[in-house]
Order: structure tokens, then sequence, then C-alpha cells
């Protein structure tokens, strides 16, 4: 159980660090204004993202937080899925999407992580 907590808590501290980088790259390529579920202000999305990323950093520094391991692991699936939207995304747009790039990162992290797992 000690390795699985360690590797859970490796791999969501490398992915928060990429959704870092990932929320810049929307936040700079204008994600508010392209996402087609609806538009938004960059105010908006700034906010959301701020409140979003004061909880996930609470779950990464609180080592006492109740269920940690439970919210890391979601955490990481999270980053997974959201990746491959932006990558389906690309795919019917056939073109550059924000977030696209940071998308692939994730992907990759998130195959590691499941072998690591696994093995």
């Amino acid at each position: 159980m000690e390795k699985l907590t360690l590797l859970l808590s490796t791999f969501f501290t490398l992915m928060f660090v990429v959704q870092i980088a990932h929320s810049i790259e929307e936040l700079i390529t204008g994600f508010h204004k392209k996402w087609f579920f609806f538009r938004m202000s960059f105010k908006f999305f700034l906010t959301f993202e701020v409140f979003h990323y004061l909880f996930w950093f609470v779950v990464l520094i609180s080592n006492n937080f109740p269920y940690r391991n439970y919210f890391m692991a979601f955490f990481i699936l999270l980053m997974f899925i959201q990746s491959l939207w932006h990558l389906a995304w690309w795919a019917m747009k056939k073109e550059y999407v924000p977030g696209l790039i940071s998308a692939f990162i994730h992907v990759l992290l998130f195959i590691i992580f499941y072998f690591q797992v696994l093995f």
C-alpha cells in the first residue's frame, strides 16, 4: 500500500504541475472564447481556475486530507479524461485547440502511471 501511495503522490504532483501549464496554455490561447459548450469571460474562467487550483493544492500539501488517496486518484483520472477530450476536439476541428499541447503530456503521464500501478 505504501508503494501505491507513493505512486499516487508522485503522479498527482506531476499531473498538477502539467495542469498548471495546461491552464496557462488555455488562458493564453483563449479557451474561454472557443469552448463550444458555452462562452465565458476571461475573468470567470480565471476565477474558476484559481479556486480549482486552491482545492487541489490543499490536497497536495495536506497529508491528512480526508480520503486523500481517492482524491489524488480521481484527479489523475480526471486529467486523463479531459486530455482525451482535448484530443477528440482537435480531431473534430482538425486544427489547434487551446490546451492541445499539454494534453499529450497528460496522456503520456497517465499511461506511465497506469503501467507503474500494474507492474
